[in-house]
């Protein structure tokens, strides 16, 4: 039986709340108390536990522990690998199977391939599979954002498969690009006198490629886009990664912003705007 903080008896599949406090309590990362089993079941397969010993270890019972192995039991591209140097070894008599000692003193059963490295920035969650990119990405993000939350969590493969924003295909392998993107923008009222907004014009952020909203690897790329409403304001918009490219291209976005202000019908634009 595990008990809460306070001593009171805890049943964590119930018990949610306090669950969590437990483990924080405990230092030991969110998850659920289920998720180890899949996690168990997978480990002893990796590691050629019989069915009868993994069946006893797991509480299946007979008849039905065939089913709860392909449920519990996730065939890695190591036991892949492993079975495939094993019927190589028996054709052309190679010698051990590689990666096939047992781990040494202190080091974890647990393959690296189980575990997903997660840079959590903000509320966003990024998923590694190698801890080092997970932990230059935090810390970049906190010498950009230093008033926002950025840590680095590790996650059961399982889980962040199943339950984890994002999916198993959003694990990189790399260190994401990032740049510092200038942008710039302008409003322009019909006729073509140019607006108030009381915002700055030009400004720049750092942004990731993972960031689809806010990142660019062009130089320079701007727009003009007529606003839906009574206003009817022209918007002038640029974006890029090279400051002078930017300016540049936001004085050709503002002349043809005016036009367009001033001429609706030349662009398409229409009065159901």
């Amino acid at each position: 039986m595990f008990t809460s903080p306070t001593g009171e008896p805890l049943n964590p599949n119930t018990d949610y709340h306090k669950w969590k406090e437990l483990l924080k309590a405990a230092g030991v990362r969110n998850a659920r108390l289920h998720d180890a089993r899949h996690t168990a079941a997978t480990v002893l397969l990796i590691l050629g536990v019989s069915d009868a010993v993994v069946d006893a270890i797991m509480g299946w019972e007979p008849g039905k522990s065939a089913r709860m192995r392909r449920r519990y039991q996730h065939l890695t591209s190591r036991v892949l690998k492993d079975t495939a140097d094993l019927v190589g070894g028996l054709l052309w008599g190679t010698g051990q199977v590689e990666g096939s000692a047992a781990p040494e003193a202190g080091q974890s059963p647990v393959p690296a391939e189980l575990v997903v490295h997660v840079a959590r920035l903000g509320e966003r969650r990024v998923p590694f599979l190698h801890r080092e990119h997970a932990d230059e990405v935090v810390a970049r993000w906190s010498e950009d954002w230093p008033t926002h939350t950025a840590e680095a969590e590790e996650w059961d493969r399982w889980r962040w498969e199943h339950q984890g924003p994002g999916g198993a295909s959003a694990i990189r392998d790399r260190v994401p690009n990032r740049a510092v993107v200038f942008h710039a923008r302008a409003l322009f009222l019909p006729g073509g006198e140019r607006a108030a907004t009381g915002l700055p014009e030009q400004w720049s952020v750092p942004a990731w490629e993972f960031e689809a909203d806010a990142y660019t690897h062009l130089a320079s790329a701007w727009r003009t886009a007529r606003r839906p409403g009574l206003g009817q304001e022209v918007e002038a918009q640029v974006r890029g990664t090279d400051k002078g490219a930017v300016e540049a291209a936001f004085a050709e976005a503002c002349a043809q912003a005016v036009d367009r202000a001033q001429n609706p019908g030349k662009y398409g634009d229409t009065d159901e705007w």
